[in-house]
């Protein structure tokens, strides 16, 4: 079977340094008193390439040589990715990466040598031979893509187009993660990456970490092994490098659900996070059109699938399904148009704008069964004198990505296939990091 995006869906990417003194598996499992946190770190970039001004929007830099002049869509620098460090294998093979959180599929993979076109990461691309927990999968193992060969090979393939492509061996072994209780879990599904694209690692990160829903996410290796049925994240924004958030599992979350709204978690079946979206308001002006069949997932005559609404950690900022986008960008265009002049870039809206204008810019508001509402600065970006929508269209599925939900604690119950949500100051939920 082939791995695709809708098949495997993981949403976290885990950075954070692990210690050397670990827990085995049964006694993390003694250890999780239920509950364990994650250390998440955002990717490079921040201070660097984009910051949070005391306007509270998010400030983009581009990068050195970057033609200013040139019509382009600002919001392509945003990094927007966060993550999760983990150690993997076992004696001289044993090495510690850092892996991107990914809610859209539920296969951890990495860069594994020998590689073709490798991308630039720290430290240098996993090695099987060197670590003797390393097993490869029997190639009749069912998520072998595509069977019949002598050894188990994988194929994950994007949710939208544009996203990324990887290729390779599945095999398992110890993944070693460090946290509010240091854990050891031996034989983890991962993929062996020996051909990938589209993926922006920001020359540290070696890859993904799945955390769908489904086997064989890491999702129900922490919740279900372990009589756990919650995760959460609250999506900060740093002000210094060495802050870190948490995924938090269980007991750890330090919320009550019961006084968030939320909304359902559709198709059991798929790993991805599926919700309801029955329409859009601007201004608390509902926009026309029969949107909410827009956004409904169907299956069309070849077989595959197109639209739905998904939440994704792991992608930098939300798309949307290109016949909403056009409503939301043109009602956006006419209200700004009373207070800004528009332009209009190759792929995106943007207002010539000034910090007076900043507060006369519109909230969103995503009708789920309860309504999660983006302030405008969940929605635009700055970038020297303009002010540009960080949403864009897709013509396959749409996504509320990790701007939209910075400021937000999620909470996602498995047991219950519900997803909790409310603001929250995120960066009281942080911790600090050597």
């Amino acid at each position: 079977m082939e791995l695709t995006a809708h098949t495997l869906l993981l949403p976290l990417v885990l950075a954070a340094l692990l210690h050397t003194t670990t827990a085995t598996v049964d006694d993390a499992t003694r250890g999780l008193n239920g509950g364990l946190s994650l250390r998440m770190v955002p990717s490079p970039g921040w201070n660097s390439t984009i910051h949070v001004d005391d306007d509270g929007f998010l400030h983009l830099k581009e990068p050195v040589g970057h033609d200013t002049t040139a019509l382009r869509p600002h919001v392509r620098f945003l990094p927007g990715k966060y993550n999760v460090v983990t150690t993997v294998g076992t004696g001289h093979g044993r090495r510690t990466y850092t892996l991107a959180m990914e809610m859209t599929s539920s296969l951890t993979w990495m860069q594994c040598a020998p590689i073709q076109h490798p991308f630039q990461q720290v430290p240098p691309p996993f090695h099987p031979r060197t670590s003797p927990s390393f097993r490869h999968l029997a190639p009749t193992n069912r998520l072998c893509s595509p069977p019949g060969h002598n050894v188990c090979r994988f194929h994950v393939t994007p949710i939208h187009t544009g996203g990324v492509h990887a290729s390779g061996v599945l095999g398992d072994e110890t993944l070693s993660f460090t946290g509010s209780t240091p854990a050891v879990f031996p034989t983890v599904i991962i993929g062996c990456a020996h051909s990938s694209t589209g993926f922006d690692s920001h020359r540290v990160l070696a890859g993904v970490l799945g955390l769908g829903k489904t086997y064989p996410s890491l999702v129900p290796v922490l919740l279900q092994r372990h009589g756990l049925h919650r995760f959460s994240y609250c999506l900060f924004v740093p002000r210094s490098a060495n802050r870190h958030g948490f995924l938090r599992f269980g007991n750890d979350i330090p919320v009550d659900t019961r006084r968030m709204k939320s909304t359902r978690i559709l198709y059991p079946e798929d790993s991805s996070y599926f919700v309801n979206l029955n329409g859009i308001s601007i201004a608390e002006t509902r926009l026309g059109g029969n949107l909410a069949e827009v956004f409904r997932r169907r299956q069309l005559a070849d077989g595959k699938w197109h639209s739905g609404t998904v939440i994704d950690v792991g992608t930098s900022r939300s798309v949307m399904i290109e016949a909403a986008y056009s409503v939301l960008e043109q009602t956006l265009a006419e209200h700004g148009r009373r207070l800004l002049p528009v332009r209009r870039t190759s792929s995106g809206l943007c207002f010539r704008a000034t910090h007076s204008h900043f507060s006369q810019l519109p909230t969103v508001t995503l009708h789920f069964e309860q309504d999660l509402v983006l302030t405008p600065n969940k929605l635009f970006v700055v970038r020297e004198q303009d002010i540009c929508l960080a949403v864009s269209p897709s013509q396959d599925i749409t996504i509320i990505g990790a701007m939209q939900q910075v400021g937000t604690r999620f909470v996602y119950d498995l047991a219950a296939s519900r997803v909790y949500f409310a603001p929250e100051n995120c960066n009281d939920d942080t911790g600090e990091h050597d």
